[in-house]
């Protein structure tokens, strides 16, 4: 049996076990998270799959996640539509 050289040299985005351990977290589905952070229900889904994330669309994840957690005690978390200020580090 032939491997896939493309699917064999496949790594995971460290940011996606970011956003699985807040998922487990917050208790947010996938699709959920998506639409919370990138107004796109398939993000996850998306980066599960192999999806490279823009360093913008990092930064905007990890404030949506930030801000979700800063908010904690509320219901549930709203994530901001834009991320602002500079670019920031995957450890939330």
């Amino acid at each position: 049996m032939q491997t896939d050289p493309v699917f064999s040299s496949y790594r995971p985005d460290p940011l996606l076990a970011v956003i699985e351990r807040f998922l487990t977290e917050s208790g947010l589905s996938a699709t959920a998270f998506g639409v919370l952070a990138m107004n796109d229900p398939r993000f996850v889904h998306e980066m599960r799959a192999g999806r490279e994330v823009r360093r913008a669309t990092r930064v905007r994840v990890v404030a949506c996640m930030r801000d979700a957690r800063a908010r904690d005690g509320e219901n549930r978390p709203v994530c901001p539509n834009e991320a602002g200020g500079r670019d920031e580090a995957i450890e939330i």
